[in-house]
């Protein structure tokens, strides 16, 4: 028979050992023993017989992020001075290994205590910058090179708190009149950094919850301004005219747009091969900054929708082409001598040249197309699946906008009704 001696051995004192014995049949002893330290703590210890003769003393503690761990040492004898032996080993050991998981906490803590913000931003673009497109990273890097003129390279992330973040914004919205829509996208920008250093436990809450921008009142004028996101029937036709006289490639981009609310990118982004007969295949867009079609904005924008024939006409009309040996399926509708896709700023650069009360962008157009389909009493439903929208709140704006006009002129219709003459 084996037996389990448990023994309470006094390191701090050096006093004798008093041991009790009970049969155990196993190859595994137990041991009570009192580790000293500045605080005396209870631990756990025991052996096992191994099969070289020797014999390993194990004990269990608890490591600095509340998790059990063994320890263990393997000594010749099972005697009561291998026990103390094991006991003092097993105590140095563990209290070895705490103090380097204690150093390297201590590490972390003084790397996270003097991280900067440039540093996290850094980090964290550089990872962000291979997940989206080449013109996403662009906007993207915009805004961040904005932030840090208004945030120096010496800032610590731990200062980078709500009310820093909040008086930045505050002033660029309030006293020097950025767009409110500016702001949100400087805000977005912080977001995403400050969600990134609660991933990489640099941070454990993100102050950005905190931050919020009252939207200022729109002046009358200001308000004026947000109805003008389309152009009127005849508004459109005189635009259309007067880019004629201003480049007439350039005109019919703008017509077509119009009548089919494709965005600038999908527009310039269509091949050959995306016209079947009357149907246009929306697959991809241009990417101004790689030079490159890529796909499109979202699941919803691959879309497919029926030509009207005035498309398929100035499809023909168009005056600039490829040469003979070039022509094939992959060539580009709508492109410049140099035979690549129209760039946007040489289109709006054209459109400032005309004389309009309202603000003329390409984005116009898609908008006024939007509009045409509300006047022709289109389905908002089928509307947004034509212009590839998921969120209805832009088309539902101008939709709205449209529907009262028209409902006013059923007003007036019937007001000129009389019935009694």
């Amino acid at each position: 028979m084996k037996y389990n001696k448990k023994i309470r051995p006094s390191l701090a004192t050096g006093d004798g050992l008093n041991i009790r014995y009970s049969i155990n049949t196993s190859k595994r002893r137990s041991f009570t023993v009192l580790n000293f330290s500045k605080k005396v703590s209870k631990k756990q210890m025991w052996v096992e017989d191994l099969a070289n003769g020797k014999y390993k003393y194990c004990e269990r503690y608890t490591d600095t992020k509340g998790k059990i761990r063994k320890v263990s040492v393997t000594l010749d004898k099972n005697s009561s001075r291998a026990q103390n032996e094991a006991s003092r080993l097993l105590y140095n050991k563990i209290d070895a290994k705490l103090e380097k998981e204690k150093q390297k906490i201590e590490d972390e803590q003084n790397k996270i205590a003097s991280i900067t913000f440039w540093e996290v931003q850094d980090e964290y673009f550089s990872i962000y910058e291979e997940t989206v497109k080449a013109k996403t990273a662009s906007l993207r890097d915009t805004a961040k090179k904005k932030i840090r003129s208004l945030v120096s390279e010496e800032t610590l992330l731990s200062d980078v708190d709500s009310v820093f973040i909040l008086e930045i914004l505050e002033k660029l919205y309030y006293k020097e009149n950025y767009s409110y829509s500016y702001i949100k996208t400087l805000k977005a920008s912080f977001n995403m950094v400050l969600d990134y250093a609660i991933s990489k436990e640099y941070l454990s809450v993100n102050p950005i919850s905190n931050v919020k921008i009252k939207k200022k009142v729109l002046t009358l004028e200001q308000r004026e301004k947000k109805k003008e996101k389309y152009l009127e029937r005849n508004e459109l036709k005189q635009v259309i005219k007067d880019m004629a006289i201003v480049d007439k490639s350039t005109s019919l981009l703008i017509e077509f747009m119009s009548l089919t609310g494709l965005r600038f990118g999908e527009c310039v982004a269509i091949q050959r091969k995306n016209i079947e007969n009357n149907v246009l295949h929306i697959n991809g867009t241009w990417d101004s900054v790689s030079n490159s079609k890529t796909t499109t904005k979202n699941i919803y924008s691959d879309r497919k929708i029926t030509l009207p024939k005035r498309c398929l006409q100035i499809i023909e009309e168009y005056p600039l082409k490829y040469p003979n040996n070039k022509v094939n399926k992959d060539n580009y509708v709508f492109i410049t001598k140099d035979h690549k896709p129209i760039r946007l700023s040489v289109v709006n650069s054209r459109l400032k040249k005309i004389d309009s009360v309202k603000n003329l962008s390409t984005h116009i157009f898609r908008h006024t197309h939007i509009a045409l389909l509300t006047e022709l009493g289109i389905p908002l439903k089928s509307i947004m699946e034509r212009v590839g929208h998921n969120n209805p709140q832009t088309t539902l704006s101008i939709y709205s906008h449209v529907t009262d006009k028209m409902s006013k002129n059923i007003i007036d219709k019937l007001n000129e009704i009389d019935l009694l003459n």
